[in-house]
């Protein structure tokens, strides 16, 4: 299955992946869409980093030209997708604060 048609199915399942790259990093995310020639990517923070930060969520917009292997299935996505929970529920715990009127 080439690369294009395992991507699509990924983005069909908003899967975890690892995309690694030729000068050998990588970056993990859920797959959010696929371009004519783009991805584009949402990731919680590095989990190889450790430490846990307020601003952790992004999006990236690579090209397909760019990405070399890709990675279905780790153990590591377990642990993004606990930081993608950590990061929504702390969205709405700041949406249920009640706001102060000045």
């Amino acid at each position: 299955m080439n690369l294009r048609l395992r991507l699509e199915k990924l983005c069909d399942s908003r899967g975890w992946t690892r995309l690694g790259f030729a000068d050998g990093t990588a970056i993990i995310g859920r797959l959010l869409r696929i371009g004519q020639d783009y991805v584009e990517l949402e990731t919680y923070g590095d989990p190889d980093k450790g430490g846990v930060s307020e601003s952790e969520y992004s999006r990236h917009l690579i090209p397909l030209g760019l990405i070399k292997i890709v990675t279905v299935e780790s153990p590591i996505f377990a642990e993004c997708e606990r930081r993608r929970l950590n990061y929504l529920s702390r969205l709405d715990s700041n949406q249920d604060a009640p706001e102060m009127e000045l």
